[in-house]
């Protein structure tokens, strides 16, 4: 951690031009040939280069960590990692962001983007590479993120969201050397739990994500050349892995799963421009693929609420926002996406949030009839003017 780094906990800290942050697609883009269309509608009208470049752009990182992002508990409480000139802020609220509340961590250069875990009693953050800083340091506070632990990670983590994790053996994460390293907290130290050399021979895998179910259950994902598992899981806490089954042979990356308990989705991208879900209700047991849509121009934004999901795909005329009630088995297209979306993130009832990137920069939203409404959250002018401050320790 550089200590002459810092950020101001609070309200406004001065007048700072903003300026829109870039997402940071910083993992090597797959090269692939063209494929025939899909028997997706969908795609019927896209050109195979038009279709190529949707593919590199969700199949070239995970889901960016360097952009607005929300994860959310219920209607009303959740934490946002949010731009502010040059820096990212974690906001948090407890009322649907009506009013918000600063908890990023104080020290820490956050302009390469957070990532973030939350368990029901902590929550764990890590900053991502970012100019001289090249071991994450990695910080642990209770749920309402009023303190922080600081610690720091033996490398860099991975440039996507779900990069750490709380697990059954403490804090993980994904670091980014060799194509991905998982490694987790064992007392004083680290130690390797597996890494893309071990899971994936020579198949030029990238792990991007580790994620934690019940009962020592987890899930790695990442993405690479097609006719290699991009997804493993591992029922003793790590000790050792598998290939996820049931997953799409052609599949060239699998994003990091959503759910709780035994039911979970995991959003998956195939060689012919399609992205589907894999749904589990067994706890990752078994997997089920739903139906196909259009990879989007974008990153694959999505986010799900129990059996709900809302996805971002491609469409006539721009990305849509599609929704589906049966964990991804069929979908309906709810409209045309304002803007660039960056998380979507559904709480129950047809209603959730969504974040965006527009030519006036981060857009919260309030969303409605499982995407078909999207009505701008003011946010309080402060979030935009804190930012990262030189400032001396001394």
């Amino acid at each position: 951690m550089n200590p002459g780094w810092g950020v101001f906990q609070g309200g406004p800290c001065g007048h700072h031009r903003r300026r829109q942050q870039a997402v940071v697609l910083a993992s090597t883009l797959l090269v692939l040939p063209a494929c025939s269309p899909s028997a997706s509608p969908q795609t019927s009208s896209i050109s195979a280069s038009d279709r190529a470049g949707r593919l590199a752009s969700a199949t070239g990182a995970p889901l960016p960590a360097a952009s607005p992002w929300l994860r959310m508990q219920d209607s009303r409480s959740g934490v946002a990692v949010w731009p502010s000139g040059a820096a990212f802020l974690l906001i948090r609220t407890v009322d649907g962001w009506r009013h918000v509340t600063n908890i990023t961590p104080i020290a820490v250069p956050t302009g390469g983007g957070l990532s973030m875990a939350m368990s029901s009693g902590q929550r764990a953050v890590a900053a991502l590479p970012y100019h001289q800083l090249v071991d994450s340091p990695l910080l642990r506070g209770d749920s309402s993120g009023t303190s922080w632990s600081p610690g720091q990670l033996p490398g860099g983590v991975t440039l996507g969201r779900d990069s750490i994790g709380l697990g059954p053996r403490g804090f993980t994460a994904v670091l980014r050397d060799g194509g991905g390293t998982a490694v987790a907290k064992e007392g004083h130290g680290w130690s390797v739990l597996t890494d893309a050399s071990r899971l994936a021979p020579g198949a030029h895998l990238h792990l991007d994500a580790l994620n934690w179910g019940v009962g020592g259950r987890g899930w790695l994902t990442g993405h690479g050349a097609a006719g290699t598992p991009k997804a493993f899981t591992t029922g003793d806490s790590g000790r050792t892995w598998a290939p996820v089954g049931g997953l799409a042979a052609d599949a060239v990356a699998a994003l990091a799963p959503c759910g709780g308990g035994q039911a979970w989705t995991m959003p998956v991208v195939r060689a012919g421009g399609t992205i589907s879900i894999a749904a589990t209700a067994d706890g990752g047991a078994t997997w089920t693929a739903g139906a196909p849509l259009t990879v989007p121009r974008g990153a694959p934004a999505w986010g799900c609420h129990d059996q709900d999901v809302w996805i971002l795909a491609g469409a006539g005329g721009g990305d849509h926002v599609y929704s589906s009630a049966n964990a991804g088995r069929t979908w309906t297209d709810r409209g045309v996406a304002p803007g660039t979306v960056t998380d979507l993130e559904p709480t129950g009832s047809h209603t959730g949030f969504a974040t965006t990137t527009t030519a006036g920069g981060a857009v919260l939203w309030d969303v409605r009839g499982d995407g078909a409404s999207f009505s701008p959250i003011a946010l309080p002018g402060w979030v935009a003017s804190v930012e990262n401050q030189t400032m001396s320790m001394n």
